[in-house]
Parts: C-alpha cells; structure tokens; sequence
C-alpha cells in the first residue's frame, strides 16, 4: 500500500487553490518514512528506534510509557524518583511502576470471564474483566445477584468491534461501540448538555488519542493537510530529530485555519511555547518556499532568504544547516552585486562561516560603492578608482564597538570580496561589469600589522591553573552535555580527562575531542601521545606527554570500554554521547560550554597581584576558555627556557615566527628586569661590578654568557671578540644571574669536548685548554650562587623572577656564536651533500626522546628510593652524562634529590675503609672503560682501513680501455655529424638558388602580364 494520502474530492471547478494542492500531491514523497507514515489514516507513528524521532519509552526500564524525549522519565516515574531521592541510574535499574488504572488505549491483557472453554475476546479494565462485564459484575455484585449472573447469564465475547471514531486505534468496549477513551469523553459531553447527543452523530468529529510519539492530520481542513504535510517532509531535512509531540500540539490549534501561509496562524497557539512557536515557524517556512516555487519565484528572485533553503553546509560536517536563520540581501544596495551573491550562493553551496564572511564583506563594499554618484548601479561605469575605494573600505572597516579589525580579519574580507567578483565573471553573471574594476595585488593589499610589544598573550597564569586544579571535582557537574546519556559519574570522568589532557598537552580543543581511541605509544617506558593536527592537516602525530597524563587517559578509556555509545564513535577516545551527533566524537564546543558553566560556578578565582587596599585582585572568568590551554602550554615552555626550536616542535607550528611569540617580553617588564639585575653583575673574579640600565642594556646583547665590555666587540654587537669568545679568562667579561643557566649548558659542553678529544688522543694543549675554561667558568659560577646565597630571601626571589624574564627575552632572539666559530657551523659542514633539515628534525626528535628517557628514568629511581646522582640517572637512562645537566634536565634532577633529603634520614659518615674500597672499585672500572675504548678505536680503524682498500682496488687498466672505447665511438659519430651537416649545407645552397630563379621568372611573369593589359 503507498504511503501518500488519497486525495479527497476536487473542487467542481479548478482554482488557484485546486491548481495549488495539485502541486502539492505532486511533490510530496510516497516513500517519506516508510513503517512511520501511514498516508491512508493521515497518521504518523514515530519509531522509538529511529535516533531521528525524538520520542523513546521512558527511562525506567521497567516502564512503557513513551515520553516525548530521549532518556527523560515519564511524569509518574519522575515524581517517584523525585520522593525516593535515588540517583537516576539506580532508580531507572530498580523501579517497578504500579499504577492504579491502565493508560487509555493500553491492553492489558484478555479478559478472564470463561464459559464452556470459551474465553472473552475483549481486553480487560479492571478486575481481570472487560468493560462490559465489570459494569455487570459490579451491577449485579451490589443487588446480591451475582452468583446467578455468573452461572446463567455471563457470556464471553466472541468479536471485538472496533471504535467508531474514524481511524481510532482502540477496541469497543460497551454497546456503544465506542473504545473506553471515547466512551469518557462521550459521557462527559452528555453531561454538560441538557440532551444527549447521538454516539453515531458525535463520533465522526473527535480526535484521536494519541501517544507522545504521534500526530494526526486528518482533522485538518484538505489545503491545510497537504500544506502541512509537504512541510513536515521539508523540515525533515532541516532538523536533527522530528519532534511528534510539539507537531501534534500546533496541528491541534491550526484545526480552524485554512492555509499555512496565514501570518496570523501564530496568535492562534493556545500554548506559545518557544518550541511550539519554532514548530510553526519552521512548517511555515517549508509552505511557503513551496508556495514560492509553485509559483514560478526562485531563490535568485528573493531578497530574504532563509539559510536553510540555500542548502548551506554545516561547518564542521559538511551537513546541511539545521538551525534557523534569514538573511536580507536588500543591505546590499547595488541589485548587481545582490544578483552575483544570490548566484554564488545557491550554485556553490557554501559552509555557513564563508557566506557569513562573504555576505559581511559583500555589505562593506556595497556601502562603499553607494558613495558614486549613481549610487554604484552602474556595473559598466565602475573604474579602477573605485575599485581603491573598496579596498579603501576594507581597510578602515570596524567592529560594532568601533574598534578595527584585526589585519588579517581584513585581509580575509578583501580576498573574499574579490573572489566573489571572480566568480561571477567566470560565471557569466557579471558580463557588464567593467573590466578596470579589479584587485591589483600591487596596490590594493594591506599590511600586516605587528601585535602590540606590550601584549604578552592570553595564556592562563600558573596560579589560576592551579586554583583550577583544586576544584576539578565539580568539572562536568550540573546541565552540561550527556547530562541525560551516560551516568554522572562517567560524565565528570569524560569532562576531567578532556581537561587534564587540553592542560598537559596544549592541544587545540579539536584535536582533544578528535583523539583516537588507540592514542597512546610506549617507547622505553615513556609514553607518547598520537594525534591529528586538523588545521596543517597533519596526521598521526607524536607527543610526550607524563606519566600521570596517559594515566588519566588510561583510567577513562576503562570506563569508556563499559559505556554502550552510538556506533559512529567506536574509534575515538571522547565519542558522540548521541547518535544524533553531526562529528563521530564529542563536539569541542560542548567542552567549551562546561569550561564556561565550571568556571562560573567556582566560588573565587584570584589573579596574581593585589590592589591598593592589599586585597586580592579577582581574576576575568571570560579569559577562561580551551584555546587559553594551549597558550599556557607554550608560554609554561618559554618561561622554563626551553629553546624556540624545540618548542616550535611541540606545538607543532609551521612557522617558527609564530612560535616567537611566545618569547615576546613587554618593555615594561624588561625594564624591571635590567634594573634589578644591572646591580648584581660581577666581573672575572666574582668581584660586584654593578652599572646603570642602560649600559647593562648595552652588553647584554653582546656574548651569549653573560655581558662584554670591550668596545670593539661591543661595538660589533658581540661578533667581533679579540680572543675568540673565551669569556671566562676575559677581563672584560661580566656575567650576571640570569646566565647561569646558559652558562652552565657551556661547562657540559666543554666536558663533552674534553672527552671527544681525549677520545681522538688529541695533544696535551688542546685538553688542557678545556680544563682550564670548565675552571674558570665553574669559579664563576660558585662565586655568583654564594653572591645569590648572601642575598634576603625576598630579593633573591625577586632577582629569579627578573632572569626568567631576560632568559626569556633572549630564548625568542638568535644569541648564539658567530657561525664561523660555533659548533653547529662545524657539524653542518658535516653534512654538505645531506638534507639539513631532516637531519635537524631527527636531531630533535632524539633530543626530545633522550630527555623524556631521563625524566622517567629519574622518576623509577626515586619511587625505588636508590640515591639520586646526576650519573646514576644518566646510566638508568642511558644518556652521556652531560645531558643531565642541560637546562630543562637538571633541575627535575635537583628537585627530586631536595625530596629525596627531606623524606630520607641522614646515614652514618662513610668509614675510610669503604672510601678507598669505592675508589679502589672506580679504578677497576676506569681500567675496564679505556681498555674497552682502545678496543673500539683499534676496530674502528680496521674498518675504516677495509672501506679505503675497497675504494682503490677497482683495475685502472680496465678503466683506461674502456675510456678509449668511448672516445672512439665518439670521434666517429662526430665525423659522421660533420658528413651530415656538410651535405645539408649543399642541399641548401641548390635550394636557395632554385628559389632565386623562381622569385625571377615570377616577376617576369608579372611584368608581362602587366604590359598586356
């Protein structure tokens, strides 16, 4: 049987009306929703089990009731629930609902009255009876005649007519034929009137009882049915899920109006709830876009357009748009240019961002454009003056509070603009439009505007970060996304893992949601993270991430694995909690609102820093958001001094520009920063040597170890020292605090060297040479921590803070030796015929894989309570030993052997015996590690020796004849190109000839020709 409707019987003569419903029952779909639509009964019948009708039985499993949206109790369970105070999961597992009369329309099962083995047909009401025999046994029950009823005169029913309401659903349950809902409100009415009115007259006029998941249009008059009906089927394609209960309650109060095209239709709601209004409002637009192709109006005739009838995308799934949403084109004056953004529109189906960003850039040129004075409606008389005047625009354009727009905000409109104009020309849309009015690149661009020095970013403080940590229990509470699909305690689960890996990782709030289900790696204990850079499109990522962030991971993707999910988000870690969900995982923008609804409901958040009055400053909860995670994570990196290389790595930036930014100090706070420190610098000997501002200013740029004060080399910027940079025998050299760190990575490397030469049995005066620098350099950084340790707690806090903010400063610049003189240069001379920039990648991929062994070899030493050496580490580790004293390296080292003094007892004083049988142990070991150097430089020549014996010992003589082979076979083919090339020159020459003798007798030819006539 089709599913369309019949169509009820024309008008004696056809109309527009009659011509109108003719369109209608044309292009309306027989299939539409198939086992759902029943076109004969006018009656749709949603299935609980299609994700894309909102109704479903109620939460209680033992309960049947069908509600009108997912996972919500029906009202019965919901104040059961409410008296018991069980939490939702338990209740919805253990309640049984008891009620003390069957819902209309429910069978309950068949009646119990049996006589001679035949039962009663029709379904029981109360009592285990039907109807009809409760009100006789209830009859005869209170006159003392029911024994005699039930041996003589109870008989069961054969037959179960049906109501005599039109397409109702239910069984009669009395002699009037009427089912038991019917038959209560049939005697109702007879109550409120003075005759009683005929069951036969009555019943063809009343509605249906329908359930939460149905609606009816048959009481609706015959235009309004089918307009009704056209404009659910349309708004089907709009909306996530089809919402029976809001469509039933709009048809109820459309039953007097004739057509869905009536303005007024919404006055008519008796209840205008704002989603029975949107109900409405969506079946109007449907009808009357219908109404507008019916009658000959396209889109490109249209001045206002709802967006979801242009077919817009959605953004982040390529779906159509469901929200709603109308846009005047009539803001754009010029009808030329309104006719080029219809076309674009409705041909090229754009996402909803880039029409927003067209139509915005498309009003900006129009108001310029309205300046001429023909208010620019003359496509053909535009020039290239008024193309500037554009550009112009653009360039000056402003937000609503009046402050402009970013730079790259109007670079993006310009291009949009632009390439609308492109468009329409390749299109054929905007023929009459002048050629002279188009972008030169030249002249009409604009320029990227620096960002403001005094602007340090919008990373979270470390103390806000923290105060948030401290109430990261409440995270996910209260009405936030899956608050009805999955229990509490795994919703604050979901929403605590998402934000401990956005803290930890610094990843875009999409590549947190996006993440795999399989996201984690192990390599030599340390884990590492594999993600999707969504915006480069780079995929299968790897980052390091701590211990304690693959735990969190780890501990949600076990309660996950108990967690039935839609089946569309089997492979990612954070799923669609819905299968009504556009993206296969949890959206980011639903992590952004339980950030924001957290944030909010914390009861204090104090920034860094107090007022005048000395109390705590309150900290702005808007600046709370995802992306701010990211900031934090690069800037926690720059603060910490980690080079701008590795951490372009770690964010994974194309450009190493943008990783800069984060090394960016405002003036202000490098300003402090000089003062504090300019009065603690020291000279060679670790005597004070303070100086002004501005002189320190001077030579802090000069050497990477410190200042310089010798003028050429100031003078040269720090490229041109007399001694080739060995700072610690200069008596020029004045370091101050915030190098030591710097400082410090140069004594590593020095023993790195001294070790590579004595490797390379170099001469005494090369070893001697970086003995003496490790010296110098290490009295000098003895003298500045004893000149640190002298200082009041207070002011050494304060000169910490001021190094951090130069180290900073100076980690986003290039302070780094002269090329001709540094060890990079050296290396990379290394590689002439390589790819350095592979080779640089896979030196830091290393570098980082190295220092991630370190940090966990370090942390199973401390968990098994071994001491903590820098040595000890590094052979856990299996790392040189002078990586333990990188930057970055050392002071997790130093942290862990503070708690390990403070958690471990002082032992007793080593006894001379165990000292000497220790040195006596590390002699051994020196003797066993030099033998087994000597070894490995004796099979390192050997091999050497092999590959030049391989490389000489092809014949020469074999060569040499096969040289003069070739140089034969040259000579002749170079003789034969000779013969060649002379025979063509002949051939030539005839043919030059042949060609004058011809030019000859034409012109003869002519001439004769000529005296004849």
């Amino acid at each position: 049987m089709s599913n369309l409707p019949a169509a009820e019987p024309a008008a004696a003569a056809p109309s527009g009306t009659e011509a109108w419903r003719a369109w209608l029952r044309g292009h309306i779909d027989p299939a539409w929703r198939p086992g759902e639509w029943d076109g004969a009964r006018w009656l749709f019948t949603g299935d609980l089990d299609n994700p894309r009708t909102s109704s479903s039985r109620c939460r209680t499993r033992r309960c049947d009731v069908i509600v009108r949206a997912q996972e919500t109790f029906c009202t019965y369970c919901s104040d059961q629930r409410r008296k018991s105070g069980m939490p939702r999961e338990e209740f919805a597992a253990t309640f049984v609902p008891v009620r003390s009369k069957a819902l209309p329309l429910t069978v309950v099962g068949q009646c119990t009255l049996t006589r001679d083995g035949v039962r009663c047909v029709r379904p029981q009401v109360s009592g285990g009876l039907c109807a009809a025999h409760h009100g006789s046994w209830k009859y005869h029950k209170a006159r003392g005649s029911l024994e005699r009823w039930l041996r003589t005169r109870a008989a069961p029913f054969t037959e179960n007519p049906a109501c005599m309401v039109t397409h109702c659903s239910g069984w009669a349950m009395n002699s009037r034929e009427l089912c038991n809902y019917h038959w209560r409100a049939w005697r109702a009415e007879c109550r409120s009137r003075t005759d009683p009115v005929p069951v036969a007259q009555w019943a063809p006029q009343q509605p249906l009882y329908l359930l939460a998941h149905q609606f009816h249009l048959a009481p609706l008059v015959e235009t309004l049915r089918w307009e009704t009906l056209y404009a659910i089927q349309q708004m089907d394609q709009w909306v996530r899920a089809l919402e029976p209960h809001w469509i039933r309650g709009v048809i109820r109060d459309l039953t007097t109006a004739a057509t869905l095209l009536d303005d007024t239709n919404t006055a008519r709601l008796t209840k205008p709830h704002q989603s029975a209004v949107r109900t409405l409002q969506n079946l109007q637009t449907g009808a009357r876009a219908g109404y507008s192709q019916f009658s000959g109006i396209t889109l490109l005739d249209q001045d206002v357009i709802d967006l979801r009838i242009l077919g817009l995308r959605h953004n982040a799934s390529g779906k159509r748009r469901h929200l709603p949403g109308r846009v005047d084109l009539r803001t754009i004056r010029q009808p030329w240019l309104r006719q080029a953004l219809r076309h674009w529109v409705t041909t090229a189906r754009p996402t909803t961002e880039d029409f927003k960003r067209t139509f915005h850039a498309t009003t900006i040129a129009s108001i310029a454009l309205a300046e001429r004075a023909d208010a620019g409606n003359a496509p053909t008389a535009l020039s290239f003056a008024d193309a500037t005047t554009a550009v112009n625009a653009f360039r000056a354009a402003r937000k609503r509070n009046g402050d402009l727009y970013s730079s790259s905000f109007r670079r993006s409109l310009l291009g949009t603009f632009f390439q609308l104009i492109d468009y329409g020309r390749r299109c054929g849309t905007l023929d009459d439009l002048a050629g002279t009015f188009t972008r030169v690149p030249v002249e009409h661009v604009i320029s990227v505007e620096e960002p403001n020095e005094d602007f340090i970013g919008k990373a979270l403080p470390e103390s806000v970060i923290r105060q948030l940590d401290a109430h990261l229990h409440s995270l996910g509470t209260g009405n936030t996304y899956g608050c009805r699909d999955i229990a509490p305690a795994a919703r604050q689960l979901l929403y605590r893992t998402m934000y401990i890996v956005l803290r930890d990782t610094g990843r875009r709030p999409l590549e947190i949601v996006s993440l795999p289900r399989d996201c984690l790696e192990s390599h030599n204990g340390q884990p590492t993270l594999i993600w999707d850079n969504h915006k480069r499109k780079r995929h299968r990522r790897r980052l390091p991430i701590a211990a304690s962030t693959a735990d969190a991971i780890r501990t949600w993707r076990a309660c996950r694995d108990e967690i039935h999910f839609p089946p569309k988000g089997e492979r990612y870690l954070f799923p669609a909690l819905t299968p009504l969900s556009d993206a296969p995982h949890i959206s980011s923008c639903y992590l952004s609102d339980a950030l924001r609804l957290w944030a909010d409901s914390l009861p204090e958040l104090h920034a860094e820093g107090t007022d005048a009055q000395g109390q705590r400053l309150p900290f702005d909860r808007s600046l709370i958001y995802p992306y701010a995670f990211r900031h934090s994570y690069a800037q926690r990196h720059a603060d910490a001094g980690t080079p701008v290389d590795v951490l372009r790595e770690l964010m994974d930036h194309k450009s190493i520009a943008m990783t800069q930014r984060y090394y960016t100090v405002s003036l202000k706070r490098k300003r402090e920063a000089v003062t504090k420190l300019s009065a603690h610098v020291l000279d060679q000997h670790g005597h004070p040597s303070p100086s002004s501002s501005t002189a320190y200013e001077m030579r802090s740029v000069a050497v990477p170890y410190g200042g310089c004060t010798e003028p050429s080399n100031v003078k040269a910027g720090g490229q041109a020292c007399p001694i080739r940079f060995q700072c610690a025998g200069c008596g020029f050299y004045r370091p101050d605090p915030s190098y030591l760190p710097a400082i410090e990575q140069h004594i590593n490397e020095l023993r790195a060297d001294r070790e590579t030469a004595l490797a390379m049995e170099a001469a005494e005066f090369v070893t001697t040479a970086f003995s003496a620098q490790i010296t110098a350099y290490e009295q000098v950084v003895d003298r500045m921590n004893k000149h640190l340790q002298a200082l009041p707690e207070h002011e050494r806090a304060q000169i910490e803070e001021a190094s951090a903010v130069l180290r900073r400063a100076r980690a986003g610049g290039h302070h780094t030796l002269p090329a001709p003189h540094s060890r990079r240069a050296e290396r990379a001379t290394m590689n002439l015929r390589g790819n350095p920039a592979s080779l640089a990648d896979s030196r830091r991929r290393h570098s980082l894989d190295k220092r991630a062994r370190v940090l966990t070899a370090l942390a199973a030493l401390e968990k098994q309570g071994q001491p903590l050496t820098f040595a000890a580490v590094a052979r856990a580790a299996r790392v040189s030993t002078w990586l333990t004293y990188a930057p970055g390296v050392r002071e997790h080292i130093e942290a862990a052997q503070l708690r390990q003094a403070h958690t471990t007892p002082p032992s007793a004083a080593p006894s001379p015996s165990s000292l000497r049988a220790e040195l006596e142990a590390a002699r051994q070991e020196i003797k066993v590690l030099r033998a087994e150097r000597e070894r490995l430089q004796a099979a390192l020549r050997h091999q050497l020796g092999q590959q030049l014996d391989a490389l000489h010992a092809s014949d020469s003589s074999s060569k040499a004849d096969e040289l003069a082979t070739k140089n034969q076979h040259l000579t002749q083919q170079l003789q034969q190109a000779r013969a060649g090339n002379t025979a063509a020159q002949a051939r030539i020459t005839g043919l030059e000839e042949d060609l004058a003798a011809a030019r000859t007798s034409l012109r003869r030819m002519i001439r004769n020709e000529n005296l004849r006539t």
